[in-house]
């Protein structure tokens, strides 16, 4: 393959964050997963450390990860994405499922409406918006430490950035397309997620034919931190079992009789 830190023969797996999120939000992951596959961890545009302006739609940051993704020369990869990042998932699996192997929605849904307020909070006292957009996204059981490290992350992007990202999950809405995912499909969520509660993991299940649904106990919004251990090995489950399947599939095929001369 030639790309410098990647392991060949492993599997790619690219992580794509939620609204004002960047690498911090993998930082529980990164190690666990260089273990087993090649983990690419993506900072959307004006995020982190990555430069431009950010975008208000789903379907633009779907873009985004679609240029990324052939500008590494990578198809057939594993997508994880949180909140915004799965819907932008969502859209990348209904737009360009030929270069996807699997999908794992994490707290997130096919719809994701946010409080005008939020709206409006993040453009007049931003601060004090990403304080209380982090309180919510922790289950109240986590120390105040991980929501200060959570609301730090977040203050990294600048309001209007944010402001798009949350503007972009107020107007997604796949509802009625999102049966039409014809993926590997793992559906995580937190059992205490309060900005993507339960009913919208369970949704995605009853309409994503075949799809698993794994709901974590003493976990919120952010589960991939605050429960990292069971996080991860479930994904890795889930992707070495889709890929064992992928190769039995493959042994199995039956070839044609042929009649000898």
């Amino acid at each position: 393959m030639g790309r410098k830190g990647f392991v060949e023969g492993r599997e790619f797996v690219l992580f794509i964050h939620g609204a004002g999120g960047g690498q911090y939000t993998w930082s529980c992951q990164k190690g666990f997963f260089e273990k087993h596959f090649n983990p690419v961890i993506i900072e959307l545009p004006g995020h982190g450390e990555s430069e431009g302006e950010g975008e208000n739609e789903i379907g633009m940051y779907a873009e985004h990860v679609y240029g990324f993704l052939k500008a590494l020369n990578l198809s057939k990869v594993f997508l994880v994405g949180h909140s915004m990042g799965g819907a932008i998932v969502q859209a990348m699996a209904l737009r360009y499922s030929e270069m996807i192997k699997g999908i794992v929605l994490v707290g997130t849904g096919a719809r994701l409406k946010v409080f005008p307020m939020i709206l409006n909070e993040i453009q007049e006292n931003f601060e004090e918006a990403v304080k209380k957009i982090n309180q919510f996204a922790y289950s109240r059981k986590v120390s105040s430490d991980l929501i200060e490290k959570g609301m730090i992350g977040m203050l990294r992007c600048r309001p209007e950035v944010v402001h798009g990202d949350f503007s972009a999950c107020d107007r997604f809405d796949v509802m009625n397309e999102v049966d039409k995912i014809d993926l590997p499909t793992l559906i995580l969520c937190g059992d205490e997620d309060e900005l993507t509660p339960v009913k919208y993991s369970q949704f995605l299940q009853s309409r994503i034919k075949e799809s698993k649904l794994e709901i974590i106990p003493n976990a919120g919004h952010m589960v991939m931190m605050e429960s990292a251990s069971a996080f991860n090995e479930t994904i890795r489950a889930f992707i070495e079992s889709n890929i064992s399947n992928a190769i039995s599939a493959h042994s199995c095929r039956i070839t044609p009789f042929s009649k000898g001369g």
